[in-house]
């Protein structure tokens, strides 16, 4: 047992680690070159196609083949399917125009919204996790548009007192 938590977690690292250089790498062919935003998304979809197409036939081949590729789609499935292709592609220009920390951090605002909306809309219920997370990703969004607040936590001077460390 021991053994499985040492394993997720350390999953866990690697998770984050490679979604990070993901985001990186993503920013950089972004911005190395003068390929168009279009061009990039073209070329990262077509292995996003030829994946799901693989995935799809070793899932559900036979009743894809039996139905239909189509079969089952609601007009709930179109807007999620147009909202996802224009989130992905104004997240490629965002990328391409800013960098991938504001893109995480516009991810965080819309995590945020997203929560104010289901309390509103769907009677979500608030966990105090929950509000850990979004107050550390509001006081982070503070740090990043203006890292001196940093210097205000106090802990933050007992680590850190050379200052060169931080900027």
């Amino acid at each position: 047992m021991l053994l499985a938590v040492v394993i997720i977690e350390n999953m866990q690292k690697i998770n984050c680690t490679l979604s990070s250089l993901a985001g990186v790498y993503f920013e950089k062919i972004l911005k190395s070159n003068d390929v168009s935003v279009w061009i990039r998304n073209t070329q990262l979809g077509i292995f996003g196609i030829i994946f799901g197409t693989i995935t799809m036939y070793l899932s559900d081949g036979t009743e894809v083949k039996e139905k239909g590729f189509l079969y089952g789609y609601t007009n709930m499935v179109w807007t999620a399917i147009l909202v996802q292709s224009v989130g992905g592609l104004i997240v490629a220009l965002v990328v391409k125009h800013a960098d991938n920390i504001l893109k995480d951090f516009a991810t965080s605002a819309a995590i945020l919204l997203s929560c104010i909306v289901s309390i509103v809309l769907f009677d979500f219920q608030l966990t105090l996790l929950f509000t850990l997370g979004a107050a550390l990703v509001i006081f982070s969004l503070f740090l990043y548009s203006k890292p001196e607040l940093i210097l205000l936590v106090p802990i933050v001077n007992v680590i850190f007192k050379d200052k060169s460390v931080l900027f």
